[in-house]
């Protein structure tokens, strides 16, 4: 595994505040060098560096696919271990599957799935267990949302619990319609923004190149309406945090009583190591209905924060799915053909 990266103080701190939100200002890193006691050019900087250095991933939209109309799913196949390189590689081959992963359990390669239907998912599933001939597959859509929110622990300030953030439903988020210049905005947001002064002034140069009737001002606008209103859940940086030192992550499952979900998940939800915290439907071959994404930089900080999770649920202990291998990590392409 590549080593992590040596960040300067302000690099931390830059990328503790970008992680969870991205200035939606004309120039945002002047705000970012006001907010930190910096320049707008050091800052900048920083962000062009650590983009070179492959810390940060992506700066752009991270858009909340129901409320696109889209539908998404959790998956999971049980590959035999000398075929899980090629079967991987077919999963990944789908525009739809955003991340991939090996990861230490029976069933083996997860990955997650985004498509305008419902009916599209279960055509791409029939599609890969006939292609792969293996027909142990789960599908676990989410039932209730009690996180998502990647922060990493760069600076040593958080608190290990904050408070939970509201339940989310999925099935029953209402989407929105986008109209032509509104999906051509959510095409150029959802990549990476351009690392200038004004990068969006830049976005509607090439939409306004591109034959649509904007300005700056309408894509600052449009951007800020979307986040204020959960079109957008965060707009931030993507980061790769095996590169930041935070090298060992697991998805923990749990089994919890119906009665008593709602209340474990938001105390699950309040720990700053899950970065996801999710209610799925069992399955006959898996019984686990709660799901936690913790991070750590050592297998023994996981396991610590999947104790300490334990001792404040009162559940049985979870099992714990280490990731061995990231197949693919990748931003859903909306509004784009051949979905």
């Amino acid at each position: 595994m590549t080593p992590p990266v040596e960040l300067t103080e302000l690099d931390r701190r830059v990328i503790s505040t970008i992680q969870a939100a991205f200035p939606i200002k004309a120039r945002p890193y002047a705000v970012l060098a006001e907010e930190l006691g910096s320049t707008e050019v050091d800052v900048l900087t920083s962000v062009r560096r650590m983009k070179a250095d492959g810390i940060i991933r992506r700066i752009g939209a991270m858009f909340d696919s129901h409320r696109l109309g889209y539908r998404s799913t959790l998956c999971a196949i049980a590959v035999p271990e000398e075929r899980v390189e090629d079967v991987a590689a077919l999963i990944g081959e789908y525009h739809n599957v955003t991340h991939n992963y090996e990861r230490e359990d029976h069933y083996n390669v997860w990955f997650t799935l985004i498509a305008p239907s419902e009916g599209r998912i279960e055509v791409i599933l029939d599609e890969i267990a006939e292609k792969t001939g293996i027909d142990d597959i789960l599908d676990l859509p989410a039932i209730r949302l009690f996180k998502i929110k990647v922060d990493f622990d760069l600076t040593g300030e958080q608190e290990q619990r904050t408070e939970a953030p509201p339940i989310i439903k999925p099935a029953e988020i209402e989407p929105v319609h986008f109209n032509r210049e509104e999906k051509a905005l959510a095409r150029l947001l959802q990549a990476d923004l351009p690392l200038v002064e004004r990068p969006f002034a830049e976005v509607a140069r090439i939409l306004l190149e591109c034959g649509y009737d904007v300005d700056e001002q309408w894509v600052l606008e449009r951007t800020a309406a979307w986040v204020d209103s959960r079109v957008i859940r965060r707009f931030g940086a993507a980061i790769r945090h095996h590169r930041t030192g935070f090298s060992a992550n697991a998805m923990g499952v749990w089994s919890c009583l119906e009665e008593r979900v709602e209340e474990v998940g938001q105390i699950m939800a309040s720990f700053n190591e899950v970065s996801h915290c999710y209610e799925r439907p069992t399955a006959p071959t898996w019984p686990a209905n709660l799901y936690t994404m913790i991070h750590g930089r050592t297998r023994e900080e996981v396991g610590a924060v999947a104790e300490s999770i334990r001792g404040a649920t009162g559940l049985e202990a979870p099992r714990l799915l280490y990731s061995v291998r990231e197949f693919k990590k990748a931003s859903m392409k909306y509004f784009a053909e051949g979905d």
